[in-house]
Order: structure tokens, then sequence, then C-alpha cells
């Protein structure tokens, strides 16, 4: 018989406007654009193993990269299908053109270093702090003006090369040689601690161990956070249990409270209304914006700029270190909130158990410890010396831009204009665990940590032929653009105070008005 030669008809597809799309987000639907097809979630929400909020975020927006950076291919090859309602069509009302311009890179860092002294009596510490923010606020002003004129489709294509250049080289694979050496150094800081206080003789046996412990819980919390990411097997189940084990059983740390909140943190990252990680008042504010009573869409309640805030805040820079040494007590706190009261707790019960397996064995540990006063010690050395970890991670975002420049905002120029990278020598990685590069990080979450210091100059070079910014300063200038940063919003704070009262002077009739 003769060869069919008809052709199978076609089955038009469903064509999705912007109009459609914006239409279908105002009657409820959860619908997103994925490689320029549109997908509805709704009843996925719920069930989104990173939290529902994460979804919510990208609601209406084009979330191609942010899908892709943050999920195994498998999840946007192989399962997305499912949730598949039409083909998206944008308005092409306008076209941006690029700015073909090399920016320096280094200068600022460079210019920054040169001015970051060594005088810290208190009057010269705030005269450092408040120049390198002054420096660094004109950067981020002058990069968000030339922001605007970048073509989103060109950063978008330069990414996927980007992304592509990363996985050719092998970086995207775990390297468990790096962990094996990492699981020597936390049994080395495990076996001195229980040895220094079960065969201690002295006092200061006993506080040496308490150090060793906070050294301990410090470095294993980034493989709880590789874990998180999915960074360590690359399997959802296997990774979920391995960070159980490690942040609730070891650390009394909830890990399902970690992905929810972190998977928020990496979507609206330095949003002051929806990034969680930013939201530390009354103790702390990053910006003014603060002081308007903003509504947490994430803890669901207005973060009040009150009496109290306003005393902490203005003092903020002087006060940072402080406040953070008390980060674990908040982390216990935020552990048990979620796994007790949140709708959605993947293993709630395991969770729960894992806590409370820790508060039995850390009791039980400092039983051994021969004095109340000796054990309230330990408690607060062991807990409060994991400081530098909120340091790492607060550095990278506390000095950086709080701008959202909306739905057309490519995901690349979010994260490096809200996160900064931490330059140190390479064997000082362990101490920041890798993760002072969180610029490299929050462009590939799923890249194991190990290789983010490899993709340094890859970023560099992108950033090159796109026109964006990268941020690098090394540890003590990334603090001083922080403290700069916290010191800018505490002198506004004080500007506030000084109008009250002369305003209360005015309406007592102790000045006129004409003063």
């Amino acid at each position: 018989m003769p060869p069919n030669t008809e052709s199978e008809p076609t089955i038009p597809r469903k064509i999705v406007t912007e109009e459609d799309l914006q239409a279908r987000l105002k009657q409820g639907q959860a619908v997103f654009v994925f490689e320029n097809k549109v997908y509805k979630v709704n009843h996925f929400l719920d069930k989104h193993p990173g939290g529902d909020l994460a979804i919510r975020h990208v609601l209406g927006r084009d979330v191609t990269d942010e899908i892709r950076s943050m999920h195994p291919p498998r999840v946007y090859e192989k399962l997305i299908h499912r949730f598949y309602v039409g083909d998206y069509v944008p308005n092409l009302t306008h076209v941006r053109l690029a700015k073909s311009k090399d920016r320096p890179l280094w200068s600022e860092r460079q210019r920054l270093e040169a001015e970051w002294g060594t005088n810290f009596s208190v009057q010269a510490f705030d005269d450092a702090i408040g120049q390198l923010h002054d420096h660094h606020a004109r950067d981020l002003a002058q990069d968000a003006k030339d922001q605007e004129g970048l073509d989103a489709v060109l950063i978008r294509d330069a990414f996927r090369r980007l992304e592509q250049s990363i996985k050719d080289r092998g970086l995207f694979q775990c390297n468990y040689y790096r962990y094996g050496k990492e699981c020597c150094r936390y049994v080395l800081f495990i076996y001195l601690s229980l040895w220094l206080a079960f065969r201690g003789t002295a006092t200061w046996h006993y506080l040496a161990s308490a150090v060793f412990m906070a050294a301990f819980w410090h470095q294993l919390m980034f493989t709880a956070h590789d874990a998180g990411h999915n960074e360590i097997t690359g399997k959802v189940e296997i990774d979920h249990i391995i960070g159980v084990i490690i942040a609730n059983f070891i650390g009394g740390m909830s890990i399902g409270w970690w992905k929810d909140n972190h998977n928020v943190h990496h979507i609206v990252t330095n949003d002051p209304e929806h990034d969680p990680d930013i939201q530390h008042l009354p103790f702390l504010a990053i910006t003014t914006k603060f002081f308007s009573n903003i509504y947490s869409t994430y803890y669901k309640k207005v973060l009040k700029f009150d009496a109290f805030a306003r005393f902490f805040v203005r003092y903020q820079h002087h006060l940072y270190y402080l406040i953070l040494s008390f980060g674990r007590f908040n982390l216990h706190r935020l552990s048990f909130n979620h796994v007790l009261f949140a709708r959605h707790v993947r293993t709630r019960r395991l969770e729960l158990i894992g806590i409370m397996v820790f508060f039995i064995w850390y009791s039980y540990f400092l039983s051994y410890i021969p004095s109340w006063p000796l054990r309230v010690a330990y408690l607060f050395i062991s807990y409060m010396l994991t400081f530098p970890l909120h340091v790492q991670i607060t550095l990278s975002h506390f000095g950086m831009s709080t701008e959202d420049f909306g739905k057309d905002d490519s995901f690349p120029a979010k994260m490096l204009r809200t996160t900064m990278d931490v330059d140190c020598p390479e064997w000082l990685d362990w101490v920041h665990g890798g993760l002072q590069y969180q610029a490299v990080h929050h462009l590939f979450p799923r890249l194991p940590r190990h290789n983010l210091r490899q993709c340094v100059p890859l970023v560099r070079q992108f950033c090159k032929e796109t026109g964006l910014r990268y941020y690098m300063y090394n540890f003590s200038t990334g603090n001083g653009v922080v403290l700069g940063a916290l010191k800018s919003v505490a002198d506004q704070v004080g500007l506030m105070n000084d109008v009250a009262k002369y305003n209360a002077k005015v309406w007592h009739g102790d000045l006129k008005k004409s003063d």
C-alpha cells in the first residue's frame, strides 16, 4: 500500500496573552509563566515542598529563571506539565536596548578598603562606616538607574549560557570528598567538646568545651543548609531526612521552618514586606521603610515601629553583633512556632520528636557540668559563639538594595542587586562554609557550596556581558558597609526624635514658632 501522505491534523494550542494572564490572576487563579507557557497550580500550593508563599510571591509573572535555579531538572522537565493551561504571548509594546559598557567590578572594593580605617574610637568608627555607606549607597543608586536601560531578554540569554557553562564544568555535581573532610572536622569538634566536659577538672576545661560545642553547631549548620537546598544527594526525600537529623536532632532547629523561611527569602530577597530574613524589628531595621509599620506577609502581622523599636534601632550599628549573638535562642522560638502551629509541616511528628530529643540529650549533657553557674555559662557560650553564622548571612544582604523593580525585573539582576559576595583567602573557606559567595548562591541555589568559589570568575564575566554590577568586598569592608547602612537608618531615627522634641517644645510654648 502506498504510504499515507496526509498529515496528522494539528491540535490548536490555547494562547494566553498578558491580559488573559492578569485576568486569570484577578479571578483567583494561581498562574505563572515558565518557558513561555502558562501553568495553574491552585491545587498544588499547599503541597509545594518549599511552602505556598514561595509560589504566591511570583504569581502572574514569568518565573523561568527562578524555577530553573531552585528545582532539579526532573521537576520542570517531567512534573510541571500537569499544570499546563496554554502558551504565553507577551505584549511586545516596547523593547529596551542593552547598554554595552564594561563596569569596573573591583574599583568599589579597592576604594572602600582604602578608606576603612583602623581607628576604632566611637566617633572615628561612626565616621568610617558612614563614609563606606555613602560610597556604597551611591553605587546602588547608580546601579538602579542603569538597570532601567538593560534588556531583560539579553540578560536571560546570557544567564542561560552561564548556567550551561557551569553545568559543562561539572560544578553542579556534589563533591563528596569535601563532605568527608568536613565530617572529620565535625567529629574533631564534638570529640574535643565531650572529652573536655567529661574529663575536665578545671573551669577552663568546661569553658573550652562550650567553645568547641559552638564550633560544632556552627559548622554543622552549613551541611543542614545544603540538605535544605537538596544539594547533597539531589533527592528531596533523602536530603530532607539528612536535614532533620542535623538540624532537629543535633541542633534543636526545625529544617521544615528553615525551608519555609529560606525559600521565600530566595524569591523575594531584601523585600521589606515579604522577606523574613530582614524583618528583625524591634531590634534591627535595614531601611527606613520599616518606620511605616509595614505588614509582614510571612509572619502575617504588622511590624510595629514603636518606642521600643525606636530605641534599639537608634543604636543598632553599635548593638549589631550583640543582637546577633542571641540568634540561636530566637531560632528555637521560630522552630517551635512552625512545628506546632504551621498549617502544613511535611514531617511534623518527626521534626517535633527531633527537637525534643535535642533538648533531652543537651540537658542530660549539661548535668555533667559540676555547678549551676558553670552550666549557665556553658549554655550562653555554646549558643552565643555561633553568632558568626548569623553575621555571615546578614552580611551579604543588610547593606544591599531593598528596592522592588516590579514583575519585569529579571531574576539575575534582582539577585545581584540585593546580594553581595565576601572575598577571603581560600584557606578560610571552611570558616565561612563556602557561603560567603552569597551572590553566586542566590543565582544558583542548587549549586553545591564547595563549588561556589570556582563560579566567581564566570559570574564576573556574565556581569561584563550584560552590564550588571557584581558586588564583592572583603570581610572587614563588608562589615563596614553593613554597619554603615545600619547607622544611616539609625541617624534617621535620631532626626525623628529631635524633630519630635522640637515640636513638643513649640507646642508647650517654650519656643517661638519663628525659631
